[in-house]
């Protein structure tokens, strides 16, 4: 009962050979307009009445004629015009003829073989509704509450009642289109249960010219172990056939016999169709535990629709489809399909100690060559050769070392329906080269939740992709104080526009410590983003950059929406917690890409609220700390930084302050603006700040006091009455600076009425209103309001200004990173740095609390003067909550080489800190000055050695 109706299980030799054909698929030699009845191919071998399939599955057609052409080329015509326009081999993108053919459809045989093996199909469980108007009950299943006895119990009454055993409104579904179930075909060994003694055997698949229509989940190497299988625990079949000495090939009974030694046998797969079109299912290259012989190269075939799984099952989320079946296509284009290799035999997760197929050298990796994949998805994991295809469904890819030739090369992949054309799960320096990927919303997608990502992609040809390269991958444990230096690779790559010179060449590419979904080809493994509660967490990463060398970026143009780098743009579930993660950039080229278009910042900071996956107070850090390296001038025309403008410094904050603050400038720390007498150090003037903001009254004309004189009287609680105080009473027409408004009454400010009053209250009664908080979306500071603003080297006017020298005015000059020198590019809403070093500076708490109590904000304050102010603020909230209650206190910073950095922390300073100067040749330094409110003993070590 395990193996199911529909399957052919093979213990000794499956061969079908059908009629022989030189090539089953070709490229398309010149590009044809819908409406046409025929087109040229390159080569194949086709035949009058063949049903072939066309570029990514939109249609078939039957072949009523064939001509031979010059150079081996072929004219074939159709009994129906084309519906669609297709590209040919002489097809140019954007004009540049090195792209000649890149993009240029195939066709494929999926009908015409003299031998098919077919999945009937056939009616199974009446659980299908008869029609639109009588809908089956158990068409999604068994109810809630309903059981099979149950279930079994009502088809016998309906059997006795009506003489049919079903529902009146249902009817036997049909195996494969509706629930597509199909045929499969299993490899399985072959050895006397009770004597270890005898020989040992393994079935053979071979087939060559045969079309398998809904008959192709096939599994090369089953786990069948003998006996009461799959009811045996556990189902060891390393175990049962290791017991037995020799498979019958490699028996000593031949050379006693001085017999020649039968040749090792093979699985061999060429030159079929695979037509998949109902049911979706997938063939695996794999094992289960051991690799009994080998498998010859997979060559030739055309597998429309499904998959093809290496080392894995080819897995892919799948609904209920309905198909016109003249064409054999689905009504609906873009549903899904079903595509699980059969047993979904897996090696990744067996141990390699286990695996024949690992220890045993003497068999080579599943090779997948000059095979056309239509719509059919790739899972591909090391090791494993995949060359000279064209798919056009999405690829799964386990990258491998990028030595030339690459495991995975010379492969096109056009997948425009699917998230990504390549979904990469690389480590360490493997990854993805030498093939050519077009037509894709992403063209190759690191999304990796399992182990560290890194990873490279060199020599890839890049075109007409939404999104070139797109790098949101896992990283080291921030939370865990891990270092691990890490960096993604980009090479020798040439990325071009969209048609319309739209499209982004790459995002910044960045990373979390945990990435939800499951790793390896599981179906949602793509689309979550970072872990947080209730399934875990996921912290910015320390130490991540990426590095883009000799890379070519061309056609794309701004005014196309088209982009050749874009920052904080496009990652599907991100916080915007990790946009600072820097590119060091060597060895690009523009083609035909303007300065306008080279650069895009212009993605707004987000991420401020109170719950998971915010910041607190303001927006996430990420964007307000980007930066793109130019080494050698090939982005800026000299050496030097891109750094982000400072954004939403002055704007409204998105909550309500406990203490007051009205804007990210008033979060800056006390300790920083004020001295040490606790006077005011006023913040600069000529920068974009706002106005009004305050509670701000004015004594009514018509107000009288207790003693009869026009003004407003200041009342103070004396046993439980409010009582005025003579001598304080505000004069008619006064300004009335307020803190809050309760019940009527106005409390007054302090600061600016004086310390006499700051018990006092005025009745709400006898003042107008003249300045709400509600009333402005870019308030003024509720510091300035107080102290006022200053120009370079001024005292305060306010008497609780500041009068030391060393803290006269301004607290800072410029908000956000410091860009002295700097060139604000209005096009790409960022500053151009030329001969700037700016590097990463990484503040990390260490303290056993650094996850349960907040130090932020945190400010760096960056100047050249090695004064202790008065440079560029920029103010940092730290990562996203990803926990409950649980917030990492590391805070990533844009520093300057050679510069005095002023760093001073909301709360008391931890008791433990460590520094990060990422990303800088060791000749480069910077000063870091930290507040410590009360004198300390601070002792300093550099890599773990006590410095001071």
């Amino acid at each position: 009962k395990w193996m199911k109706s529909k399957f052919i299980a093979v213990q000794g030799t499956l061969s079908l050979w059908g009629e022989k054909r030189s090539k089953i698929w070709s490229r398309i030699a010149t590009s044809v307009a819908a409406g046409a009845t025929s087109m040229q191919l390159e080569e194949g071998d086709f035949r009058v009445g063949d049903t072939v399939v066309i570029d990514r599955g939109l249609e078939t057609r039957r072949i009523s004629s064939v001509q031979p052409l010059d150079e081996g080329m072929i004219e074939i015509s159709f009994t129906q015009p084309l519906e669609n326009s297709y590209r040919g081999a002489d097809h140019v993108h954007l004009g540049r003829e090195q792209t000649q053919g890149l993009m240029a459809a195939s066709v494929g045989l999926v009908d015409g073989h003299n031998i098919v093996v077919e999945g009937e199909d056939t009616p199974g469980v009446p659980m299908c509704s008869v029609n639109e108007t009588q809908v089956c009950p158990y068409q999604n299943g068994l109810q809630g509450g309903v059981n099979l006895h149950e279930f079994a119990k009502e088809m016998q009454h309906y059997l006795a009642t009506t003489g049919s055993p079903n529902h009146p409104n249902c009817r036997p579904c049909r195996a494969v289109s509706e629930m597509h179930y199909t045929g499969y075909i299993i490899a399985m060994a072959h050895f006397n249960r009770d004597s270890d003694k005898c020989p040992k055997d393994h079935g053979r698949i071979q087939v060559s010219g045969v079309a398998f229509n809904h008959a192709s989940s096939m599994h090369l190497y089953h786990d069948y172990a003998g006996g009461n299988y799959p009811h045996d625990v556990p189902k060891n079949f390393q175990r049962a056939w290791t017991r037995r000495p020799f498979t019958w090939w490699s028996d000593p009974i031949w050379a006693e016999l001085k017999v020649s030694q039968p040749t090792t046998p093979s699985h061999k797969i060429v030159k079929s169709s695979f037509n998949n079109t109902f049911s979706g299912n997938a063939f695996a290259l794999a094992t289960s535990g051991v690799r009994v012989f080998p498998t010859l190269p997979v060559v030739g075939n055309v597998i429309f629709r499904g998959g093809v799984g290496l080392n894995g099952a080819a897995r892919r989320q799948w609904s209920s489809l309905k198909f016109n079946v003249d064409t054999m296509l689905p009504a609906n284009d873009n549903a899904f399909t079903v595509t699980q290799g059969v047993g979904s035999p897996n090696d990744e997760y067996n141990s390699p100690q286990n695996l024949e197929k690992f220890a045993n050298a003497a068999l080579e990796r599943f090779v997948l060559q000059d095979n056309l994949l239509v719509r059919a998805h790739l899972t591909a994991l090391s090791p494993m050769v995949v060359t000279g295809n064209v798919i056009t469904g999405s690829v799964r890819l386990q990258g491998g070392p990028l030595a030339n030739p690459a495991p995975f090369a010379n492969n096109v992949v056009n997948a425009p329906d699917d998230p990504a054309c390549i979904f990469m799960m690389s480590s360490g320096d493997h990854g993805v080269s030498d093939n050519v990927v077009f037509g894709c919303r992403v063209g190759i997608g690191f999304r990796q939740s399992g182990g560290l990502a890194e990873g490279a992609v060199r020599r890839m040809r890049i075109l007409d992709c939404d999104i070139g390269i797109q790098y949101f991958a896992r990283g080291p444990d921030g939370m865990r104080h891990d270092s691990t230096p890490t960096k993604f690779v980009v090479s020798d790559t040439v990325l071009y526009a969209k048609s319309n010179r739209g499209g982004i060449g790459m995002t910044n590419p960045k990373v979390h410590s945990h990435m939800l979904g499951h790793p390896f080809p599981f179906p949602d493994w793509w689309n979550e983003g970072p872990q947080f509660s209730p399934l875990g967490h996921s912290y910015v990463s320390i130490d991540f950059h990426s590095e883009i060398s000799r890379t070519t970026f061309a056609g794309y143009d701004k005014a196309a929406g088209g982009v050749a780098f874009a920052m904080g743009e496009a990652a599907p579930g991100d916080t915007s917690d990790a946009d600072f993660h820097p590119l060091i950039l060597s060895g690009l080229t523009f083609d035909g890409v303007a300065g306008e278009s080279r650069i895009r910042a212009s993605a707004s900071t987000r991420g401020a609220g109170l719950g998971v996956r915010q910041c607190l107070q303001i927006d996430c850090d990420g964007l307000r700390n980007m930066l793109l390296v130019d080494t050698d001038g090939s982005l800026l025309g000299q050496p030097g930084t891109v750094v982000p403008r400072p954004q939403k410094f002055f704007d409204k904050l998105s909550y309500t302050d406990a203490l007051g603050a009205s804007t990210m400038e008033d979060l800056i720390p006390f300790p920083q603006r004020f001295d040490r007498f606790g006077q005011a150090i006023p913040f600069p003037a000529g920068v974009d700040h706002g106005t009004g903001g305050g509670l701000e009254y004015v004594c009514n004309q018509q107000s009288f006091t207790a003693e009869g004189v026009a003004g407003c009287d200041v009342l103070f609680m004396g046993a439980g009455v409010w009582v005025p105080q003579p001598g304080l009473a505000l004069g008619a027409g006064d300004r009335i600076v307020a803190i809050r408004n309760d019940g009527g009454m106005v409390r007054l400010d302090p600061l600016h009425h004086g310390w006499a009053l700051a018990a006092g209250w005025v009745r709400a009664a006898d003042c107008n209103l003249t300045q709400d908080p509600a009333w402005t979306e870019k308030p003024e500071s509720q510091h300035a309001r107080r102290y006022g603003r200053v120009e370079v080297g001024q005292f305060g006017a306010h008497p609780n200004a500041s009068r030391v020298d060393a803290t006269k005015g301004p607290v800072y000059t410029v908000p956000g990173v410091w860009r002295k020198g700097c060139t604000f590019d209005s096009d790409w809403s960022a500053y151009r740095c030329p001969n700037a070093k700016h590097r990463p500076l990484v503040i990390e708490v260490m303290d056993f609390s650094h996850l349960d109590r907040r130090w932020a904000p945190v400010t760096v304050e960056v100047n050249d003067k090695w004064a202790p102010q008065g440079g560029a603020m920029n103010v940092l909230t730290g990562p996203a909550m990803m926990w409950p209650g649980k917030r990492l206190q590391t805070f990533h910073a844009l520093g300057h080489a050679g510069m005095r950095h002023n760093i001073y922390f909301s709360a008391d300073p931890p008791k433990h800190l460590r520094l990060h100067m990422l990303n800088a040749d060791r000749a480069e330094g910077m000063v870091v000055c930290i507040y410590y409110g009360v004198p300390n003993s601070v002792v300093a070590y550099v890599d773990g050695k006590r410095k001071a």
